[in-house]
């Protein structure tokens, strides 16, 4: 926690300045007593340029120390002071969460959310287990990934899903947890995920505009549901199961290159070889510079003796992917079955160069030495 996302707020310390106490000067507040070797940060726009005597100390703005605090804590979780910090902030107030809480609210309002981001995320390091903190900080993580470029986006997706996760483990019966994990794990394509996490939110009670948008989308993606229930099962070897699952997804969509690839799978599992052809042909059409499809359509041929064929999609995988090793391993194959042994072992070595230890290039070497 906290790692991810750190990195684009460290420059934020820059906002804030601190001050020492001069030499034997002391600052109690309640009873907690900050010496002269602890700084104390404070708002840039409130610089204190010197503290001269005793006098001066009670001029400084406790406020503006506790909001000092706040920022640092919330901008650099690693920060030396932190833990005197957190210690004077409790003592000073047994609610400081709820306050600052309440000030990361009024950010929101206003627009502000990096500030309301480190406001929370200062309550987590306070206490990392508060519910409304560990929410509160994963929702401003989650908006905040919707308005970013490039890799922060993934960053504070990231950390709003391992936070909504945390809660789902320490709050187990908090729905709003759910139905936000729901969405994280549609967007990755984990639609058997957001299906279960999504009819837990249900379980668990969400207000009724929560549960008619989780309906709908519980509907939605309904196929996807069985799509990727149908590719697992092709992944387990269960091919007659995942056929049952994928063949009747293909009318209603019929433009899903993968679709297509996965029932090509299952069928090759079978040793059907001319219909999985048949399948990776579509697929094929549909998405003509995929590497994988290029190469299932070579080792249907060579199962079905079309060496020609084989080696002509294995040489089409390659110009796009030329130091693949399972596929210089497959087109050395070929070229042994029509007797071209010196091409054989050329392109076995070459996938043995890329991959050492690959078990299944090693063993054709073998043959085709005996051969040789």
């Amino acid at each position: 926690m906290f790692s991810r996302i750190e990195k684009y707020l460290k420059e934020r310390v820059n906002d804030v300045v601190f001050i020492h106490l001069k030499d034997g000067k002391t600052l109690d507040v309640k009873g907690f007593i900050l010496d002269d070797s602890i700084p104390l940060p404070i708002p840039v726009t409130e610089v204190v340029d010197k503290v001269k005597d005793e006098s001066e100390v009670k001029d400084i703005s406790l406020l503006k120390v506790i909001q000092g605090m706040v920022y640092i804590i919330g901008v650099d979780s690693g920060f030396t002071y932190n833990k005197i910090y957190k210690d004077f902030l409790l003592n000073h107030d047994e609610n400081i969460i709820k306050v600052v809480l309440d000030q990361g609210f009024r950010l929101i309002e206003a627009g502000n959310k990096r500030d309301a981001l480190i406001c929370f995320k200062s309550c987590l390091y306070i206490d990392e287990s508060d519910l409304d903190a560990m929410y509160n900080y994963a929702r401003c993580c989650e908006d905040l990934a919707t308005e970013l470029a490039d890799k922060p986006i993934k960053d504070f997706e990231e950390e709003a899903i391992e936070i909504f996760e945390s809660i789902t483990e320490l709050y187990p019966d908090f729905p709003l947890s759910y139905y936000h994990l729901g969405f994280h794990y549609a967007n990755k394509g984990l639609y058997k995920k957001a299906q279960i996490i999504w009819e837990k939110s249900l379980e668990k009670g969400v207000d009724e505009n929560k549960e008619y948008e989780i309906m709908n989308k519980l509907s939605e993606i309904n196929y996807k549901v069985q799509y990727e229930e149908g590719y697992n099962l092709v992944f387990n070897g269960r091919p007659n199961e995942a056929l049952d699952k994928l063949l009747p997804l293909e009318e209603r969509y019929p433009e899903w290159w993968n679709l297509q690839f996965f029932v090509g799978l299952s069928y090759r599992q079978l040793m059907n070889f001319e219909d999985a052809l048949k399948h990776f042909e579509k697929a094929y059409r549909m998405k003509p510079s995929q590497v994988e499809i290029l190469n299932e359509i070579g080792l249907c041929n060579i199962s079905l003796g079309r060496s020609d064929e084989a080696i002509r999609f294995f040489k089409k995988a390659l110009d796009i992917k030329e130091s693949d090793a399972e596929i210089l391993c497959n087109l050395g194959i070929a070229h042994l079955q029509i007797d071209e042994v010196e091409l054989a072992e050329e392109y076995v070595a070459k996938a043995l160069k890329i991959n050492p230890d690959d078990e299944i290039a090693k063993t054709w070497m073998n043959r085709i030495k005996s051969i040789s």
